[in-house]
């Protein structure tokens, strides 16, 4: 620790001050911003959040224990307590108290930050004549947008520290990490607005490699943070763990700092909040990018119904995910008895076999004549088949072969579907544990038919009226950027 302070307040200053370490920093970024742009800080807050899941279910656990039975012994040791109901249930309504505090000041705060979907939609002109969100983007530098997020980022971390070092701190502490990081924007925040800029900073022509460094950046971050928390977390305990996210977090607002550029001029001046107001300018942007979402859903167009019915499909389908995402490691913890290092490997599995699938095997079968349907339909049957092997799991080695992933997904339902998904699943999780902790497996297996069957219809209807399909490589793209976002 000694070593940490000493480097940071003697070593740091000395050598940021050094002239030749300016001089160094000003040509990169000028040799490098265009090219590396905001992949970096968004790889770190995929590692970082990947990375802290697990270990925050598990800490979830040994605090509800340890409120609960006052014995650190017991509580730190994941075996002796993996099957205690009481627990169990305790961890879950905690979980979606933190969801609720997460999400709900979220909402406000990522319409403000979202002009991403504005530019970023804006090569497929049929989209962004109703996906317009004005935003706070319009109104400040390019610079604060993305800034605001990883500073909310870096205090949640740091309210994490403080809560770990002293592990018999009252559990409801740590949601104030969850407030801030809300009242910041959340994840979503952090994808629009790295999104946006990578996209606006980069010319047309190269904007598809541009979204495949994004995809690389969310489906590698994802991977590595999942397959280190749990290790790492018996490595250097609670409190290092969020001290090492915390240090990366800083250099990912650091690098925003010292790398975003400034462009073009702000579509708003700063008379309009004098005139306007304020908060009143900002309400009013909140209500256009609102009234733009109910255009893209009531305006006259092709396949308006099939529009709306997949809607619905995608709605229900987020509902199941964010729900199970809710209750997984709780069912694998149960049954299996498994901590954050087995999750984390597990899920870590998981998360690259399919990053790695729908990067090459969605556009290789795409580019072979498969619809986007055809394809959906794929993917959700193969989910059915997984949910019902989960619902029936019993060891380790089953487990391990139960590696899926959807095809389709939309984020603009996120929200919503996942903050009723985990009131819903965390409520009724703890019930089932009497008679059949499976059970939410099954019903999301059965609910997850309506998502299917409507697919298969958009896509008999779509073909039937020969409606040519886009062969831009651009969307290819865009599918999968948003089918990674789920997992955040």
């Amino acid at each position: 620790m000694s070593l940490l302070l000493f480097l940071l307040y003697v070593i740091f200053p000395l050598v940021t001050s050094c002239r030749i370490f300016r001089i160094f920093i000003a040509a990169m970024s000028n040799a490098c911003c265009d090219v590396i742009g905001m992949e970096i800080p968004l790889f770190i807050y995929m590692m970082t959040s990947f990375l802290k899941y697990p270990v925050f279910q598990n800490l979830i656990y040994e605090k509800s224990c340890l409120l609960r039975y006052e014995n650190s012994s017991i509580c730190s040791n994941v075996t002796a307590y993996h099957g205690d109901k009481l627990i169990q249930a305790d961890a879950n309504h905690f979980y979606l108290l933190s969801s609720v505090v997460l999400i709900m000041p979220s909402f406000f705060s990522t319409l403000l930050l979202g002009s991403a979907y504005t530019t970023f939609y804006a090569e497929f002109e049929y989209v962004a004549n109703f996906l317009r969100l004005s935003s706070v983007t319009d109104l400040w530098s390019v610079k604060k947008p993305l800034l605001i997020p990883f500073f909310g980022l870096i205090i949640c971390t740091s309210n994490y520290i403080i809560q770990t070092v002293n592990m018999n701190a009252s559990i409801y502490l740590l949601l104030i990490s969850d407030a801030v990081f809300g009242i910041c924007g959340g994840y979503i925040a952090v994808l629009v607005t790295t999104l946006s800029y990578g996209v606006k900073k980069t010319s047309t022509s190269r904007r598809s490699i541009r979204i495949a460094g994004f995809e690389g950046a969310i489906g590698l971050g994802g991977t590595v943070g999942y397959a280190l928390s749990g290790t790492v977390r018996e490595l250097l305990g609670y409190s290092y763990t969020f001290l090492l996210m915390l240090i990366l977090q800083i250099l990912g607002l650091l690098y925003i700092m010292i790398f975003a550029k400034e462009y073009g001029q702000p579509q708003n001046t700063d008379k309009e909040f004098v005139d306007g107001g304020y908060v009143s300018t900002l309400f009013r942007k909140c209500l256009m990018a609102l009234s733009h979402y109910r255009q893209l859903l009531t305006d006259s167009r092709q396949f308006l119904a099939i529009l709306r019915l997949n809607f619905l499909a995608f709605g229900v389908e987020l509902f199941i995910f964010g729900g199970l995402m809710d209750i997984q490691y709780s069912y694998l913890r149960y049954k299996l008895g498994w901590g954050d290092k087995q999750y984390g490997w597990f899920s870590g599995l998981h998360f690259g076999v399919s990053t790695l699938a729908v990067s090459v095997l969605y556009p290789f079968l795409y580019l072979r004549g498969f619809t986007d349907g055809t394809l959906g339909c794929v993917g959700l049957v193969t989910k059915i088949i997984s949910l019902i092997m989960f619902a029936f799991l019993s060891s380790t080695p089953i487990a391990y072969s139960i590696i899926r992933k959807m095809f389709s997904l939309i984020a603009l339902l996120e929200g919503a579907t996942g903050l009723l998904a985990s009131a819903v699943f965390n409520t009724l999780y703890p019930k089932t544990l009497s008679f059949f902790p499976g059970l939410l497996y099954i019903i999301s297996a059965v609910l997850s038919i309506i998502p299917l069957l409507i697919l298969w219809i958009s896509d008999r209807v779509v073909k039937s009226k020969g409606f040519q399909r886009a062969e831009s490589n651009n969307e290819i793209n865009l599918q999968h950027v948003q089918s990674n976002t789920k997992n955040l």
